[in-house]
């Protein structure tokens, strides 16, 4: 039976997927290339060629079953539904007898012990800070069907900057881009692809590497006016980074400053009238955190799985008060979605929020139309239209100003800050997500306010000219 496949690729995934025969091919990229579209249709193509096995390896399984929806499920179901199965429970992906095993990188133990014929290291800046995924899963597991190699991302610096040694993703970056193209001595006028040098001095052509370079731009599907301003907001060693994937001299120090936070002394567990939570006795408020006069929100960034490889579900609750932003709690923990909308509605007797902002996505969808059905939780649906890097761009300058403000006595408070800090190269962005959520819409709620009562006050203007004229 033939199969008719609808897929497609922009000229520069041609080029790594179809342009070159190396065996290692390693792609530093820019942000919104499409790599990982690009690994999808690609995989979903080997696979329907008979090639199997094939392992994916992910930051985590949270990420792992967003790219399975998004990028694999829309060109799956173009095909007959008998001849392919994913079974999330196990996270494998089955089309006719090949077979394609997604594992997270953050327990490299799960993944040892199997030979594959294919093999994706996707997000590699951030899976590769860990050697051991490479020497110890890896490497062994491509040697029974001499086994293709992708390796691409987003780069995260030169150097890992908890230890101070070559990030690996670098390493094998330059692995196939030491040696430059060059012809072969016995074939004029044939381009050798970029590769290892064997004993014998030639070209090596069981271990052929090939390395690509290609920035935000090249993807010829994305606005460039949208480009250009996230170039414009971002600093220029994250520029170099995260628009034309290349490798800067250390490990990016990210879009959040540390420096940038300032701090308040607050009383564990504070509730919204600056007392201890589940206290009724009168206690010495907080000046920063009892102003009933305040404005006060809880973000939510949702996940729905209980595994220790998945995302986490993250609430911060703030209140903002005379122009200045202050984190009064966080929550973080990974819950089923019973258990997460039990959570949502504990969280929002306990502080009693104005509104509970969570992201209109797959994972906040269902709890949004839940909680409006079946609680009085003031929730706020939140439509996002731009990435991660340019809603922490955007929120930056609010921390720069020195106008958000963490508990200093509260246990969580290095979390926060090391998580903001390590963003976007870090393993985790779910309190990031959280964070600059809430700060970019109380941002437009006090700009929006600030538009209101000045063309109230023009208006008022007026009207008080005109009776001076009568």
């Amino acid at each position: 039976m033939e199969v008719k496949l609808e897929v497609a690729y922009h000229p520069k995934q041609k080029e790594i997927f179809f342009g070159s025969d190396a065996r290692f091919k390693v792609i530093a990229k820019g942000r919104r290339f499409g790599l990982t579209r690009g690994f999808a249709n690609y995989v979903i193509e080997a696979m329907l060629g008979g090639l199997s096995p094939i392992l994916w390896v992910d930051t985590v399984y949270g990420n792992i079953e967003r790219y399975v929806e998004r990028y694999f499920k829309p060109v799956l179901n173009g095909l007959p539904k008998y001849i392919w199965q994913y079974r999330g429970n196990r996270n494998d992906l089955r089309i006719g007898s090949a077979i394609c095993d997604f594992r997270s990188a953050d327990r490299p133990e799960n993944i040892e012990g199997f030979g594959y014929a294919l093999v994706v290291l996707n997000e590699a800046g951030i899976i590769l800070k860990n050697r051991a995924l490479w020497n110890e899963s890896i490497r062994p597991m491509i040697m029974d069907y001499k086994a293709r190699v992708l390796i691409g991302g987003t780069p995260k610096g030169r150097y890992v900057k908890r230890n101070g040694e070559e990030h690996l993703f670098y390493e094998l970056y330059n692995r196939g881009a030491s040696i430059p193209p060059t012809l072969l001595d016995n074939e004029v006028g044939v381009l050798s692809d970029r590769g290892t040098v064997g004993t014998d001095g030639t070209i090596g052509t069981k271990e052929q590497w090939r390395s690509f370079n290609f920035s935000s731009y090249d993807n010829p599907l994305l606005d460039k006016d949208e480009i250009d301003e996230m170039v414009m907001e971002i600093p220029p060693m994250l520029r170099e980074q995260e628009v034309f994937g290349r490798f800067v001299e250390t490990e990016t120090e990210g879009i959040i400053k540390r420096e940038w936070w300032r701090f308040y002394q607050g009383k564990e567990k504070r509730d919204r009238d600056g007392r201890d939570a589940g206290d009724d006795s009168e206690k010495e408020t907080n000046p920063e955190t009892d102003r009933r006069e305040g404005y006060w929100i809880q973000s939510w960034d949702t996940a729905f799985k209980k595994n220790a490889e998945n995302d986490y579900s993250v609430c911060t609750t703030w209140m903002v008060d005379d122009g200045k932003y202050y984190l009064v709690d966080m929550w973080r923990g990974r819950v089923e979605f019973p258990e997460l909308k039990k959570k949502v509605a504990e969280l929002f007797s306990e502080f009693r929020p104005d509104e509970v902002l969570i992201e209109d996505k797959a994972s906040g969808q269902s709890l949004i139309q839940e909680l409006q059905r079946e609680t009085v939780v003031p929730v706020k649906a939140i439509r996002v239209a731009s990435d991660k890097i340019t809603r922490a761009s955007i929120a930056t300058p609010l921390m720069e100003a020195g106008k958000v403000f963490l508990p200093s006595d509260r246990h969580w408070c290095e979390q926060v800050i090391r998580e903001c800090e390590e963003f976007p190269g870090g393993q985790f962005d779910d309190i990031v997500d959280s964070v600059t959520q809430a700060l970019n819409y109380l941002k437009d709620k006090e700009r929006m306010r600030s538009i209101r009562i000045e063309g109230i006050e023009s208006e008022f203007a007026k009207r008080i000219n005109k009776i001076r004229m009568i």
